[in-house]
């Protein structure tokens, strides 16, 4: 795009161009044209066209000239227009920043001050004008430094961008600002001042202030919290250490249960059964006591077992041996057992041929129907009957004990087999326990595969049913 200056060249080339190219047309058209009329023609008709030629090139030329200066004298208006359009503009913008925009003169005066250096600085333009820079930062030696490195780097680079420092407001308080200073060229490019501009950055070096404090108090707390959790940590392993002594401790007792008082158990039993038969003169009241003996010494070695198989399951040392097998020739051996040492109670075992074969241990699960026969006898009334039944589909086989008594208290269906844990039942006939049995029958089906669990009967007494799996 054509530049006011570029025009004003056009036009001097122009006014020297025409009057030379006017003159060569004339003398080539008196030299060939001309001559050559004049020699071969008569006067009237080199009068003629000699008329008709500098009455036409002539106005030709000067109407082109005309035109053409006349548009680029339009032009060059529209251009200088645009730029006193553009210097109100820029003026406007200047004038109405919220930023201090200043300029200098080469003596490093201040020459013009805006709005918003009024409103940063609190000084009137009039205050300002012809004030030294040094002025707006303090006077001070230190501020005359500053601004004679700011000349210096200003007229080597040409520029000085994000320089932060401070200054001294009509109050005399501190203002923190960012500074960019620009060079001005004056006359053939020579430096004729600066323009500086001036942002506040007081807020913003307060905000950065508050953020450091506020990592600094947070180093401080995630290092106090660090401190806790090592604390925490160290107690953690203390007291790991310490259950791994209690669990050292339940260790050596399962040791001492298992070798120390079974063996005294089953001696006492032996040694009961041989005075029953060895005995010569033995009475009502040795019979009875013998009859004692024998059933508090099976009754101790129960709780030991039971104890020690908590203890194995728990520390995950029980070995189980699972494998195919029929689930009725257990429930029979079982059931002759119990009819052994419970004469007064029938045991009903249905006939359901055809079972599939289950997946399971076999000294394990005639050890939970041994204790669920238990249970059902301890809380069935005296002359009543403990049934057994069985059910099978494609995936599992579900084996069922079926007591006589009042049933289990329907807050206590969900904590029966919680170790330790034992209903209250009001008929239950001299029933002895430690809330162990149930807890190793959950645990030895549910190694297995299956599931255990306990309901009541409309009618009366309790079911406590187990699956196992279906052997594929």
């Amino acid at each position: 795009m054509r530049t006011p200056k570029n025009i004003n060249k056009n036009i001097n080339i122009l006014r020297w161009t025409i009057p030379a190219l006017f003159t060569i047309v004339s003398v080539l058209y008196q030299l060939v044209i001309a001559k050559y009329i004049h020699d071969n023609y008569g006067h009237e008709l080199h009068w003629i066209i000699e008329i008709a030629f500098y009455g036409t090139v002539g106005p030709l030329f000067t109407f082109w000239i005309i035109t053409r200066i006349g548009h680029w004298l339009g032009e060059k208006e529209m251009l200088e227009q645009q730029a006193r359009t553009s210097e109100v503009r820029l003026a406007s913008v200047i004038a109405a920043s919220a930023d201090a925009i200043i300029s200098l003169d080469a003596k490093g005066s201040i020459e013009s001050w805006n709005h918003g250096a009024e409103l940063i600085f609190g000084y009137r333009a009039l205050e300002m004008q012809g004030r030294p820079l040094a002025y707006l930062f303090g006077g001070s030696e230190a501020s005359n430094l500053e601004i004679s490195w700011l000349t210096q780097v200003v007229r080597e680079l040409g520029f000085v961008r994000g320089h932060e420092t401070t200054c001294r407001d009509a109050e005399g308080r501190r203002v923190a600002v960012d500074l960019t200073a620009t060079s001005l060229a004056g006359v053939a490019n020579q430096p004729d001042g600066m323009s500086i501009i001036l942002r506040d950055i007081t807020e913003r070096q307060h905000r950065e202030a508050e953020i450091v404090r506020l990592n600094a108090t947070l180093s401080e707390q995630v290092a106090e919290r660090t401190r806790e959790l090592v604390e925490k940590v160290d107690q953690l392993a203390s007291a790991n250490t310490e259950l791994q002594k209690l669990d050292q401790m339940r260790t050596e007792f399962v040791s001492l249960v298992s070798h120390q008082i079974r063996a005294p158990l089953t001696n006492m039993r032996g040694a009961v059964e041989r005075m029953g038969m060895d005995c010569g003169a033995v009475n009502l009241t040795c019979t009875r006591m013998f009859a004692i003996l024998e059933q508090q010494a099976e009754r101790l070695d129960h709780l030991v077992r039971d104890l020690l198989n908590a203890a194995r399951l728990e520390a995950g040392e029980l070995v189980l041996q699972p494998e195919p097998i029929s689930v009725m020739p257990v429930m029979q051996q079982v059931a002759e057992q119990m009819r052994a040492r419970v004469s007064q109670r029938t045991i009903l075992i249905p006939a359901k041929p055809g079972l599939p074969l289950v997946f399971a241990d076999r000294e394990r699960v005639a050890e939970v129907l041994t204790n669920l026969l238990d249970n059902a006898d301890k809380y069935s009334p005296p002359g009543t009957d403990v049934s057994l039944d069985v059910h099978a589909d494609q995936t599992e086989v579900m084996i069922s004990v079926r007591d006589a008594g009042r049933g289990i208290p329907h807050a206590d269906l969900e904590h029966v087999f919680d170790k330790f844990y034992r209903a209250d039942n009001s008929d239950a006939q001299s029933v002895y326990g430690y809330g162990l049995g149930l807890y190793v029958c959950r645990r030895l089906i549910e190694a297995q595969g299956g599931r255990i669990w306990a309901e009541n009967i409309p009618g009366g007494g309790a079911i406590f049913s187990f699956t196992l799996p279906v052997a594929r």
